[in-house]
Order: C-alpha cells, then sequence, then structure tokens
C-alpha cells in the first residue's frame, strides 16, 4: 500500500469501461524506426515481491495485456526478487544493460526503504516510466472497540498517551501512514509487531492489538470482526461511502500508493517512452478498470516525469517521518 503520493496538479488520466479503448487509441506515437529497434529481445519485469500481492498481480495482468495486443513486439516475463528492502530486485535490474529490456514493477515502500537507508539504492538509480493506478487503506479498530471514530480515538490517547496498541510491521507501509496521522493529529500509540495482513488481523481480532491498517480490499473481504475509523484516499472509497477521509476530518495525510514502473536511469528515453505508451494503453484496457474497480483500486495514467517528481517530494515527507521515528 504514498504521504500524497497524488496531490493537486498530479496528472491522473483515469480510465471508465466505456472509454478506455478511445483514450488509448492515439497513444502508440512512437516513430517507426525506434519501434524496429525496441524492444529487440524478451522484457524483464522484475517485482521485489513474491508472488500473489498486488504488485505481482498488477504487474502479470497489464504484461499479459500488452503482449495479447502486440503493444509491445517482445514478450514480457514478470520475475520476482524479494527481501533485501527491494535491494535484491534492484541488484538483478543492475545486472542487466540499462536499455529498457528489464524494467521493475514497485509502489511507494521504495521510498519508505530510501527514507530509512534501509538499501543500497536511491531514487537516481532509475528513470520513472509512469503510475498505473493504486489503492489506498483504512485504519481500523475491532468491532466491539469502544471507539466508534477517529476522533473518539484521538481523544483517549491524547488523554492516555501510548495507551493504545498498534499492529504494524517496522518500515512497512503501516507503520508510516500510523506515524503519519499521529504527527498530524498530536498523539503516540506504542507498537506490536506485525509483519503480514494475516498478523495485523488475528492481533486485532484476539485482543492483542488496538488498531491495524489494512488495504481497502483487505478490509472489504474481512470487515466482520472490524471498525474502519479513516479511509486515507483522497476522496472517500465508494464501497465505503460512510468513511470519512482523513482530510475531511482535519488531518493533512494520504496515501495511494501507485504500481510505479521504473527503468534503469541511464535507460535511453525514446525506450522509456514506447513502455509508457504500452503501459498506458493497457490501464485504459476496459478489463483492467474492471480488475482496478473490483478490487477498490484505482485504474489511472500519471506520466513518468510527474510520478517521479511526485515521488521525491513524498520521499522528503517520508524522511521526516523516519526522522520521529527513527
Amino acid at each position: 500500500m504514498s504521504a500524497d503520493s497524488i496531490k493537486p496538479g498530479l496528472t491522473r488520466r483515469a480510465f471508465t469501461i466505456g472509454t478506455g479503448a478511445a483514450l488509448a487509441a492515439g497513444t502508440m506515437n512512437v516513430p517507426g524506426a525506434l519501434a524496429q529497434d525496441f524492444p529487440s529481445k524478451p522484457l524483464k519485469i522484475i517485482v521485489p515481491f513474491k508472488p500473489g500481492g498486488r504488485t505481482d498481480v498488477v504487474a502479470r495482468l497489464l504484461s499479459e495485456k500488452i503482449q495479447a495486443n502486440g503493444w509491445l513486439s517482445q514478450p514480457m516475463a514478470v520475475v520476482n526478487a524479494d527481501g533485501g528492502a527491494g535491494a535484491n530486485a534492484v541488484n538483478l535490474m543492475q545486472r542487466d544493460d540499462p536499455d529498457g529490456h528489464t524494467i521493475v514493477h514497485w509502489h511507494h515502500q521504495m521510498l519508505i526503504a530510501i527514507a530509512m537507508e534501509l538499501g543500497n539504492f536511491q531514487l537516481d538509480d532509475f528513470k520513472s516510466i509512469g503510475y498505473t493506478g493504486g489503492g489506498s487503506p483504512v485504519w481500523t479498530v475491532a468491532a466491539d472497540s469502544p471507539y466508534q471514530t477517529l476522533d473518539d480515538l484521538i481523544a483517549y490517547l491524547k488523554e492516555n498517551p501510548r495507551g493504545l496498541v498498534e499492529a504494524v510491521g517496522i518500515g512497512t507501509i503501516p507503520h508510516f501512514v500510523g506515524a503519519m496521522l499521529a504527527n498530524a493529529a498530536g498523539f503516540e500509540t506504542r507498537y506490536v509487531t506485525a509483519n503480514s495482513g494475516a498478523d495485523r488481523l488475528r492481533m486485532v481480532l484476539g485482543g492483542n492489538a488496538d488498531i491495524a491498517l489494512f488495504a481497502a480490499s483487505e478490509y472489504l473481504a474481512q470487515a466482520e470482526g472490524l471498525r474502519p475509523l479513516v479511509y486515507f484516499g483522497k476522496e472517500r472509497l465508494p464501497d465505503l461511502p460512510d468513511l470519512p477521509t482523513a482530510t475531511e476530518l482535519g488531518y493533512d495525510v494520504t496515501w495511494a500508493n501507485p504500481n510505479w514502473w521504473l527503468a534503469p536511469a541511464d535507460t535511453p528515453d525514446a525506450h522509456v517512452e514506447m513502455l509508457a505508451a504500452a503501459l498506458e494503453q493497457a490501464i485504459a484496457d476496459p478489463e483492467i478498470v474492471d480488475y482496478f474497480t473490483s478490487n477498490t483500486l484505482e485504474a489511472y495514467w500519471t506520466p513518468g516525469a510527474e510520478a517521479m517528481e511526485d515521488a521525491r517530494s513524498t520521499l522528503e515527507q517520508l524522511k521526516g517521518i523516519a526522522a520521529t521515528i527513527g
């Protein structure tokens, strides 16, 4: 599961099932000579996580859509390289020539790793291809919790600092999103380690933690036994129309966690443009839009340069959070 990773003014070309094909039709305006030169061999998409998670699934869906429609002339293979806070994936990327045939599909956990100095990489190691949609999480308590609203919970914590337990994995998105809200609202929790959504769920339902963050899709799949207090999207989630956003409640905290496609920094711009054009078509495809909508995700395209500018801004915010929790 990005601090306001989609900010006002950031280009988000959103797609809906009746318009995706029309929007995509004029995308591929790459000179014919470049189309013949690239790609010249199969493409490798490195995912810094184990198979089965959102990042992996989205990489496979979009690469299959691109291949099925011939939007790139070579097949695309997803390679999973988890571990090392993303360093394993970066090292694998850097073994190949920086020509666009090896790229990475990540999200803003990468920025957290940089903010916490967990990996041997920086933003300057990459050239941004673009964002293909994303999704936001919810902050929850147990269904039988005495806290009916976020204001109730914050009022208690201000009177009882560290009086509630938050289930997080240190250095993960739940850790940082909770810390961003705590800093904005002026409260403190105490942490219990929970490195996966399943761990967080087990701890809250078992009474070993009071608070946990979940992807909206995780919450909706589980809903029973949990009460959501706030949503971290820019706007309310249609599937949870009564759940307010943090912004509505007066806290400047949002997290969109976009699907981010990256190439090595020295990749030729023309090759990045071809990759971007194919991805923009893929995220506009009605079947892809339907998948995103069905999984409480937003389907949109943000061009590479704007995505990188947004990521740099987000990284500075995350560094500030890292300083307060380090």
